[in-house]
């Protein structure tokens, strides 16, 4: 693994977990009702996803064009998209509890780490840019 990719996923590491533990410490202490008992596993979850999809654009953008590049991306949000409809299908069936509550934290994340993963996808553009040149 070369030191960019690394970068890239040290700081989306840092993110989510920084990201996590405010967010959850906020729930846990001041809206304990909406804390959902997967919390951890929404947060695991997206780490999980972002980080193997942070790879799979970098790798990518080592060989592809920008034609290529832009479907790269296109198919990685559709795959964000199934990832989480069944993630939160599975939960909606296994444990049927505070469901809006969960939906409701799972968008905040989504939305987060939808927010970072586009500033990460500028850096790994900005590179391709730069090596170009």
């Amino acid at each position: 693994m070369d030191f960019f990719k690394a970068k890239l996923i040290t700081s989306l590491l840092a993110f989510g977990l920084i990201a996590g533990a405010l967010i959850g410490a906020l729930l846990y202490y001041q809206f304990p009702q909406y804390y959902p008992h997967w919390y951890e596993g929404i947060l695991l979850f997206f780490l999980l996803l972002e980080s193997l999809i942070l790879v799979y654009v970098e790798s990518s953008s080592r060989k592809a064009t920008s034609r290529q590049m832009l479907n790269t991306y296109m198919l990685t949000k559709v795959i964000k998209i199934f990832a989480a409809l069944i993630f939160v299908g599975a939960y909606a069936i296994i444990v049927k509890e505070n469901i809006k509550s969960f939906v409701l934290i799972f968008m905040i994340f989504y939305l987060l780490f939808l927010a970072f993963e586009a500033y990460l996808f500028t850096r790994i553009e900005k590179r391709i840019k730069k090596k170009q040149q």
